[in-house]
């Protein structure tokens, strides 16, 4: 019996070492504390993180080796397995006194429990998870600082996946359905829009999902404010890394207020800026586009040339702005006797021209009668009448446009020179009142 007892103390011992060599390998921090939390037990890994031996880390707490203050996960956590006895597996922060290094570690902490079921310490086994947690927050930093970018991008930014779902967008898009980004992942157009509107921005979605190429385009939305926006849209697919189609993104910018004034740009280009009327460059487009037609089809076209008469008097007598407002009120009443297709545009100071298609020259003669009339009888300067004197011609399907205006112009000179307010045509040698 009694040469048994070296061998097992021999065979313990190797034992024991064998289970720290096992425990030293193994890639977590193993350690044991007592209940007033002082290291019992630490293997090689603890050491190397302390960067201390053994002897210098048993029987004391983690304020020599932690900056408890900036600790805080560590000391609840063994608050509640030492005194209340609870296994817990959780993250913990540490910061390590004596380089200010923050170590992230995944904790398990287990009580230890005596035959008596009293608790005599704890031991614990944490994983460093500092890179993980460092990578996560530099995520976390990159996410917060692109989500910033576009939700302050001056476009609405979006993602949909192949069954055109939304599956991100940024604050400007959300703002346009009048709803929070979140309440809008998930949803299709359809389910948020009207379906003319749904259908105008299905569009370009319907070409990437076919193509899987870019496209660009135009849309027209109406926003939750009841506006109606107009977007310039590219939508571009998405790929995965072994090449499968996973969706769509689109850039759309606001184009409102630029087409806006483009079109207001338009207008100024081609409208008279007093009367409203086209101006003389228009006029001569649409009397080309008129004629050109007339040509084509056969069909009559006449041009009257009309001329307020001793306008010169009217602005030294009474004044520009008097003069001003007899060209405006002419504009006005003389448009209002024509038809939707015929064309009232200001060639050029009292002078404007009327466009007549599919109008022979007895019908001119009627209608250059009518503005005559009504433009005396309407119109004053003061007390004084206003009249006008017009030539009136059809075109012969040979002239040129030139020689189509001169021939108009010539006849409302003959209507001047023979006493203003009458109507000269191009069959008579008198002119007709």
């Amino acid at each position: 019996m009694e040469t048994g007892k070296p061998q097992a103390t021999t065979d313990t011992r190797q034992q024991l070492d064998d289970l720290r060599a096992a425990v030293d390998s193994l890639g977590s921090f193993i350690f044991m504390k007592d209940l007033q939390g002082r290291y019992t037990y630490v293997n090689e890994r603890v050491r190397n993180l302390f960067g201390l031996p053994e002897e210098a880390i048993l029987g004391r707490d983690d304020s020599t080796f932690f900056s408890l203050d900036q600790s805080r996960d560590l000391r609840e956590n063994d608050e509640q397995v030492l005194r209340q006895g609870r296994a817990i597996e959780t993250q913990e922060r540490n910061v390590i006194a004596a380089t200010g290094e923050e170590r992230w570690f995944w904790t398990v902490k287990r009580p230890l429990v005596s035959a008596d079921g009293s608790i005599h310490g704890m031991s614990g086994a944490c994983t460093d998870i500092t890179e993980k947690v460092q990578l996560e927050r530099a995520l976390r930093e990159k996410q917060a600082l692109l989500e910033t970018v576009l939700d302050h991008a001056p476009a609405c930014i979006y993602l949909k996946d192949t069954d055109r779902r939304y599956v991100y967008l940024n604050h400007r898009t959300a703002a346009l359905y009048g709803h929070d980004p979140d309440a809008i992942v998930g949803a299709r157009d359809e389910d948020l829009l009207s379906h003319e509107t749904a259908e105008n921005c299905r569009g370009l979605d319907d070409r990437v999902l076919a193509t899987y190429a870019p496209q660009q385009g135009e849309e027209t939305f109406t926003a939750a404010d009841g506006r109606i926006r107009v977007y310039e849209t590219e939508k571009v697919p998405l790929l995965s890394e072994d090449g499968t189609f996973t969706g769509f993104i689109g850039f759309s910018r606001d184009m409102t207020e630029t087409r806006q004034l483009q079109q207001r740009l338009e207008r100024m280009a081609h409208e008279d800026q007093l009367t409203g009327l086209p101006n003389r460059r228009r006029t001569e487009q649409v009397l080309e586009e008129e004629l050109n037609r007339a040509h084509r089809s056969g069909q009559p076209l006449s041009l009257l040339a009309l001329d307020l008469d001793h306008f010169k008097s009217v602005n030294d007598h009474y004044g520009h702005e008097m003069g001003d407002q007899v060209l405006v009120q002419l504009g006005v009443i003389l448009d209002e006797r024509l038809r939707s297709t015929d064309t009232l545009g200001r060639w050029g100071g009292e002078e404007f021209f009327v466009i007549l298609p599919d109008t022979d020259l007895e019908g001119a003669q009627q209608v250059a009668e009518t503005l005559r009339q009504t433009t005396e009888t309407s119109i004053h300067a003061g007390d004084t009448p206003v009249t006008v004197s017009i030539g009136v011609t059809q075109y012969d399907h040979s002239q040129t446009l030139r020689a189509f205006i001169q021939h108009a112009d010539g006849l409302l000179y003959r209507a001047k020179h023979s006493g203003r307010n009458q109507v000269a045509l191009i069959s008579s040698q008198a002119a007709f009142r």
